[in-house]
C-alpha cells in the first residue's frame, strides 16, 4: 500500500501549527521510562526528521507492535516544545494508517532546525525513569546522514501558537482570547508560551504564613493529577491566595492556564515533577462541572514494607498496609511551646514485615480516632498512606507530615490482595518489625551470639555496627545515675532528648533549643552488668529497653528515689530486675572517647526468655547440628 507523507510537515509543526494534522513516518522508536513506560520516536515527513515523545496513553500501541519502526501514522493531536534551544513533539494522539512500511523519501534536515547529532543507539538522552516531565534532550539527524556519518544542523524556532480553527477569521485581539490548548503535565515546560492543563485536585495545604526579609507573608499550595497520571504543585502567594483558597476543593477538576513554572523546591514538594506551578493575578482556574472518569481520584506509587529497610532517611514514600494494632493518642509539647499529639500504630503486609506509623497532630484525633474505633470492633482495617516520611532513628519508620494524605480502607486493587491475603491466614502469621526491635537484615532471634564471641570476633570494630542476640542474665545495675533530665520539646517530628539544667528560677533549659520550661522529661541511662556461661560484660539500656528493663518509667523510678525517698520500694524495684535471664537484642558499636576507644554494647530490646520459645529455639538449634 503506497503511503503520501505530508510535504514540510515537520516545520510547520515546529513552527507551531497544530491544526495540520500530517502524515509522517516513524523512523525510530524506544522505550525510555519506567516503572511508567514512556516511548520516544523519531519522526520523517520524507525530507526532515524530528525527535517526539509518545503520550502515556499512546504506550500501549507501542508496546504491542501496533506502531512500530516504519509505521505511517497521522498525528492528530501534538503540541511542539522548546527546552534549553532545542525542539520537541509531544504527540497526544495518533491514528496508524500502516504498520509496516520501507523508508518513504531521502530524509534530508530542514535547514532551520538545532544544531546536534542523535544517538539513536542510546536512550539516555531522552528521559529520566524517574522524572516524568520532559528533558532537555532533542538530538536530530536524518536515516540518510546517519548512514553517512554526517552531522546536520537544525535551528531553534520559538514556538507560535496557533488559535483553534474557529477564531481564525478574528482579529489580533480576540485571537489572543482563544483558549489555549489542553496538553499533559508532563508536557509543561518554562519555555512554553500559552498553555492549560485539566488535573484534579488531590490535595490541599492549609494556609502558611511566614515573615522573612521582605516582610510577612502568606502561602497555600494544592497536587494536581491529570488522566496522563502526571503530578504536579501548584502554588499561591499572598494575594493570589486570597482569590483561590476558596476555590481550590479537592476531588474536584479543574482547567489551570496562565501560571509561571520554576524548579520544585525538593525540600517541600515530594511530587515526581521537576516543576512546579506558581499561580498569578493573571491565572484562570475554571472548575468542570461534569466528571472525567479518565483522571484518577489519586496516584500511589506504593512500596512494600520490606523495601522500607533499604529507603534513605527522611525519603517520602507511599505505603499499605493491615492495621494490627493502634496506641493511645499522647500530648506532646513542640519546640515553639506548642502542645500537639501523637499517635503510633502497627502495619503489616504480605511481604512478612511490619512497621510503626507515627501519626502527628489532626491525623490523631480524626484518622487516628476511625482506625481505632474499627480496631475496637474486631475489624482490622486496611491503611494507604500517601507520602508518608521515612526515619531511621532506632530502626526503620514511618511518620506523617504536612502533606501526608491517609486512606482508610480504599477502593484499590492492593486493598483486596491485602485482604485476601489476612483473610487467608496473613492475620495469625508471624512478622518481623523493621522499627524498634529490628536488627537490619536478619530476623528476631537470628544471629545468636555468646558474650565470649562479641569479644573474641572483634564485633562492632568495622564500618558499620553488629546486630546481634545475646541470651543472658542481668547481675547487677548502676543505681547511682540511672536516668537523666531530658528537652520534652520536639524537633522536627521527634522530641529533643538533649539533657537539660536546672535554673535558679526552678525552671529548665535546653541549650540546644535554647528555651526554658517548667517540667522536663526524665529518660533512661541504664547501666547494667550481664553474664551468661562464657563470660561478664556491660550494656547500656536507654529509654524503651530501660522500661523493658525495670517495668516502670525513668520518672516514677526518679521519683521515688529522690522525692519519695522510699529506699525499700526503689530497692525491691531493682532487685526484682537482677538474676532475670532476657533475650538481649544488641547494636555492637566502637565508639571513641577522647583518644581512647571503646567497644559499646546498646540494647535495642529486652524480652525475658519464654521458655516455651527458647526450647523450641534449641530443638531447632539440634535438628540442624544433627542433620
Amino acid at each position: 500500500m503506497a503511503a503520501r507523507l505530508t510535504a514540510n510537515a515537520i516545520a510547520a509543526v515546529n513552527g507551531g501549527n497544530l491544526d495540520l494534522k500530517p502524515i509522517v513516518q516513524v523512523l525510530d522508536l524506544k522505550l525510555i521510562a519506567e516503572p511508567q513506560e514512556r516511548y520516544r520516536a523519531v519522526v520523517s515527513d520524507g525530507s526532515a526528521a524530528q525527535q517526539a515523545l509518545l503520550a502515556i496513553k499512546l504506550t500501549e500501541a507501542a508496546k504491542s507492535g501496533a506502531v512500530r519502526s516504519g509505521s505511517v501514522v497521522q498525528l492528530l493531536e501534538y503540541v511542539c516544545s522548546t527546552i534549553k534551544n532545542q525542539r520537541i513533539i509531544v504527540i497526544l494522539d495518533m491514528k496508524i494508517i500502516i504498520r509496516d512500511c520501507e523508508t518513504i523519501g531521502n530524509c534530508k534536515l530542514h535547514p532551520h532546525f538545532a544544531s546536534e547529532t542523535l544517538d539513536l543507539s542510546s536512550s539516555s538522552n531522552f528521559g529520566n525513569s524517574k522524572v516524568q516531565s520532559l528533558v532537555p534532550a532533542a538530538k536530530l539527524v536524518s536515516s540518510s546522514a546517519m548512514n553517512s556519518g554526517n552531522k546536520v544542523q537544525n535551528f531553534n524556532v520559538q514556538s507560535v501558537y496557533r488559535p483553534p480553527s474557529n477564531y481564525k477569521s478574528y482579529g489580533a485581539i480576540m485571537k489572543n482570547e482563544a483558549p489555549a490548548r489542553v496538553i499533559p503535565i508532563s508536557a509543561l515546560n518554562p519555555y512554553q508560551g500559552r498553555w492549560t492543563i485539566k488535573a484534579r485536585v488531590t490535595a490541599k495545604g492549609d494556609i502558611r504564613r511566614y515573615n522573612n526579609a521582605k516582610g510577612d507573608g502568606k502561602v497555600f499550595s494544592f497536587d494536581l493529577l491529570d488522566s496522563d497520571g502526571g503530578e504536579i504543585r501548584a502554588t499561591c502567594f499572598n494575594a493570589v491566595v486570597d482569590r483561590f483558597y476558596e476555590a481550590v476543593e479537592v476531588g474536584k477538576i479543574y482547567l489551570l492556564s496562565k501560571g509561571s513554572l520554576k524548579p520544585a523546591q525538593k525540600n517541600f514538594n515530594h511530587l515526581n515533577n521537576q516543576w512546579e506551578i506558581f499561580l498569578e493575578s493573571t491565572t484562570t482556574l475554571e472548575c468542570c462541572p461534569d466528571e472525567d472518569s479518565s483522571i484518577p481520584t489519586q496516584h500511589f506509587n506504593f512500596r512494600q514494607i520490606i523495601d522500607i529497610e533499604n529507603a534513605e532517611n527522611n525519603s517520602i514514600i507511599d505505603i499499605i498496609g493491615i492495621v494490627e494494632s493502634i496506641n493511645p493518642s499522647v500530648t506532646i509539647l513542640r519546640k515553639n511551646g506548642m502542645e500537639t499529639q501523637r499517635r503510633i500504630l502497627n502495619l503489616k503486609d504480605v511481604s512478612g514485615r511490619s512497621v510503626e506509623l507515627t501519626l502527628w497532630g489532626d491525623f490523631c484525633n480524626r484518622e487516628g480516632r476511625q482506625l481505632q474505633e474499627k480496631l475496637n470492633s474486631g475489624l482490622f482495617p486496611a491503611l494507604a498512606v500517601k507520602a508518608g516520611k521515612v526515619s531511621d532513628f532506632s530502626g526503620k519508620s514511618v511518620g506523617t507530615i504536612s502533606s501526608t494524605q491517609l486512606f482508610i480502607d480504599p477502593d484499590l486493587p492492593e486493598t483486596c490482595i491485602l485482604r485476601e491475603w489476612f483473610d487467608g491466614g496473613g492475620k495469625d502469621a508471624s512478622s518481623h518489625s523493621i522499627s524498634k526491635d529490628m536488627m537490619p537484615g536478619l530476623a528476631l532471634n537470628d544471629n545468636r551470639k555468646t558474650v565470649s564471641q562479641i569479644k573474641d570476633e572483634g564485633l562492632g570494630r568495622g564500618n558499620k555496627p553488629d546486630w546481634v542476640t545475646v541470651k543472658a542474665t542481668i547481675s547487677f545495675i548502676k543505681t547511682d545515675n540511672f536516668c537523666y533530665t531530658a528537652c520534652p520539646l520536639l524537633i522536627g517530628d521527634r522530641p529533643c532528648n538533649k539533657k537539660v539544667t536546672k535554673l535558679a528560677s526552678g525552671n529548665w533549659c535546653c541549650d540546644r533549643c535554647s528555651k526554658e520550661f517548667e517540667e522536663c522529661d526524665y529518660r533512661y541511662l541504664l547501666q547494667a552488668q550481664v553474664q551468661d556461661h562464657t563470660g561478664v560484660t556491660w550494656v547500656t539500656a536507654f529509654q524503651e529497653s530501660g522500661e523493658e528493663i525495670i517495668g516502670c518509667s525513668a520518672k516514677e523510678l526518679y521519683q521515688l528515689k529522690h522525692q519519695e525517698h522510699d529506699d525499700k520500694k526503689f530497692g525491691d524495684i531493682i532487685r526484682r530486675c537482677l538474676f532475670e535471664q532476657y533475650l538481649f537484642r544488641l547494636k555492637i558499636k566502637e565508639e571513641h572517647y577522647g583518644e581512647e576507644q571503646r567497644v559499646k554494647l546498646t540494647v535495642v530490646k529486652a524480652d525475658k526468655v519464654n521458655p516455651s520459645m527458647e526450647s523450641k529455639y534449641l530443638l531447632d538449634l539440634i535438628g540442624k547440628l544433627c542433620t
